[in-house]
């Protein structure tokens, strides 16, 4: 007969690899809902490198995220970032 340890060690793998699988289809959905939310914003004018806040007005970075005046997430102004352009697909990156 088989000792209980290997049992263990059968019911703890299939813990972790029901754990990645899992892992993997939340960041699927997170990259989905993030491509959603990104096709529903407002197009925005950058003039000098500088977008003004949907909220209270204050003149912001074009490569900023969030206003400097009220913290409101900004909308996307056109040029992508670093972290924007890498190559998605993998499970763990």
């Amino acid at each position: 007969m088989l000792d209980s340890q290997w049992y263990v060690g059968v019911l703890l793998a299939g813990t972790v690899l029901h754990l990645v699988v899992l892992y993997g289809v939340y960041r699927r959905q997170q990259t989905a809902d993030n491509a959603a939310a990104a096709d529903t914003t407002t197009s925005v004018s950058v003039e000098n490198g500088v977008v003004e806040c949907p909220d209270c007005g204050t003149a912001n970075d074009a490569d900023y995220r969030y206003c400097g005046g009220c913290a409101t997430h900004l909308p996307r102004a056109g040029a992508l970032t670093q972290q924007d352009t890498r190559q998605r697909g993998s499970l763990f990156g």
